[in-house]
């Protein structure tokens, strides 16, 4: 195109760049954090440049169904997480055209049955053999920081299937012993915000505690380093992946062990119900998807019962 010769869809396009920056805006207003506002702007940018190449869509009515599905396939396939989030935004972005342009809920109608089915993904965990050869290396007892400090997170982690994030929130006070069960509760400040409990029995992790509680190191979040600052996102995963390592697991990450927690609870019958809720899930059909499967043996374990 020569330089002056106007776009056929200017219009549309001058209007999809100003809601671009108020649908931004509204983000930052509702306190989104920079990764979703990040995220957000670079899906929106990329959707802009896809109907820059539609000359011939004029009015911004015209954006149909199918130009949301061809832009979804458009270029390198995305994965299935990265597609459902990209519609997810799509609708949400038109969801408010709707309401600018005052279009009585034209769009909100035209996507709502536009979904992507969420792929079956087969979640990693431990064995109960790779949990023994994990835990002995915590078995002897040390005046270590490290050790000491190493085996409280690794076992709380283990035990209550708190996350990542999650567990680098806890301070001492969160940490409450329940006398009459042996049982130590934890206050957990899970996604959203949104409060809840977990609990974990207290030989699991009170020689370590007392240790790192009497020693002076910990006097208020438990994830700290050996210079008492707190432990990063990082820090914790290559603390989890080294033990791992150091237990010849071929496996890393921190939350193989909250999927460990869950499927141990899962093998053992606990209503999905409660799982659901130790976990911190939104909805019990993420529990259900995600863990809630038989292996081989627990089928063959139903047959033998049944007979």
């Amino acid at each position: 195109m020569s330089k002056g010769t106007a776009l056929s869809n200017e219009s549309l396009l001058t209007k999809l760049d100003k809601y671009n920056i108020l649908f931004i805006k509204e983000k930052k207003v509702l306190n989104c954090s920079i990764n979703t506002i990040s995220t957000y702007t670079s899906i929106l940018n990329n959707f802009y440049e896809y109907i820059l190449e539609l000359d011939d869509i004029k009015e911004i009515n015209e954006l149909s169904k199918e130009i949301v599905v061809n832009f979804l396939n458009y270029g390198n396939k995305s994965s299935n997480n990265t597609q459902i989030l990209k519609l997810a935004v799509l609708k949400s972005y038109f969801t408010f055209i709707d309401e600018k342009e005052d279009l009585k809920g034209l769009f909100e109608l035209r996507f709502k049955k536009l979904t992507i089915k969420k792929e079956s993904v087969e979640v990693d965990a431990l064995t109960a053999e790779e949990v023994v050869r994990l835990l002995e290396l915590f078995k002897k007892r040390s005046s270590s920081f490290n050790k000491n400090r190493d085996a409280l997170l690794i076992k709380l982690i283990l035990f209550t299937g708190i996350r990542a994030s999650e567990c680098l929130a806890v301070k001492l006070s969160d940490i409450s012993l329940i006398e009459d069960e042996s049982v130590y509760k934890i206050k957990i400040a899970g996604k959203g915000s949104k409060e809840r409990f977990v609990y974990i029995k207290a030989e699991s992790i009170q020689t370590e505690l007392e240790f790192l509680v009497s020693a002076g190191y910990i006097t208020n979040y438990i994830t700290i380093t050996n210079t008492s600052k707190p432990m990063s996102r990082i820090g914790l995963y290559n603390m989890v992946s080294n033990k791992m390592k150091k237990a010849k697991i071929a496996k890393s990450g921190v939350h193989i062990l909250r999927h460990t927690f869950a499927r141990n609870l899962v093998s053992k019958n606990i209503n999905l119900s409660t799982i659901s809720e130790l976990l911190g899930h939104a909805d019990i059909t993420l529990t259900a998807r995600t863990y809630a499967k038989s292996d081989e043996q627990s089928k063959i374990r139903a047959i033998i019962a049944e007979s």
